[in-house]
């Protein structure tokens, strides 16, 4: 075999499965053409509505920040119904009592906003505020910890802030209160932006000689 013809051979593509191209057979013969089957009618494939899936992404963004607001509605419509129903007992009176449920999460709120934000310039100031604001035994582990606080601080330059994007209160009775909060927290450090961070916080007060003072404060 010539280097031409084995070129020849190695140029002609083998034809591919379903592709229309007749492949070769030795007889002369040509087949007989077959009528070709009636092609099936196409069906669209099901899909979700496209407002369906932009709402389940969009959603997931919003549910950390939502979530209080609906604890806190939930909330009031179990107590109010309970409040209602003849010889029902409401040990748990938030949002039944909207005086003291509105007392009690006005305290949480400035009490969040005071632990959470400071400057280092007033800082000893600023921990004068928060112990105000402590129950003995959270006063105490405070305490503990405040020296070291104080220092990084100072050494830092930091500045802190807190806003409280929302709150409610969820458990209140005679002498204790639970309140949740959703938080936003910005520092700078030596005048240069560091950052925020949001996080949901669990706020637990106890009345104590007329005030609310916090017995807990934590990331839920």
């Amino acid at each position: 075999m010539t280097l031409d013809k084995q070129d020849e051979k190695q140029e002609k593509p083998a034809p591919a499965a379903g592709d229309g191209t007749p492949a070769e057979h030795p007889t002369e013969s040509p087949a007989e053409p077959v009528d070709p089957p009636s092609p099936a009618e196409p069906v669209d494939p099901a899909e979700p509505p496209a407002g369906d899936a932009g709402r389940s992404r969009a959603s997931g963004g919003w549910r950390p920040v939502i979530v209080v607001g609906a604890v806190a509605a939930v909330l009031a419509v179990i107590a109010a119904v309970a409040a209602f129903r003849p010889g029902a007992e409401v040990s748990n009176v938030a949002w039944v009592d909207t005086a003291e449920t509105r007392e009690v999460t006005e305290a949480a709120k400035v009490a969040i906003e005071t632990m959470h934000g400071y400057d280092y310039r007033t800082i000893d100031e600023d921990f004068g505020r928060i112990r105000e604001l402590l129950t003995p035994e959270r006063l105490e582990e405070f305490d503990s910890t405040a020296d070291v606080t104080k220092k990084a601080a100072i050494d830092t330059r930091t500045v802190t802030e807190v806003m409280v994007e929302h709150i409610g209160a969820t458990m209140l009775d005679d002498t204790r209160a639970e309140v949740a909060a959703y938080i936003n927290v910005s520092a700078t450090g030596d005048g240069i932006a560091q950052g925020s961070a949001a996080a949901p916080l669990l706020v637990r007060m106890e009345k104590s000689d007329g005030r609310w003072l916090v017995s807990e404060i934590r990331d839920r």
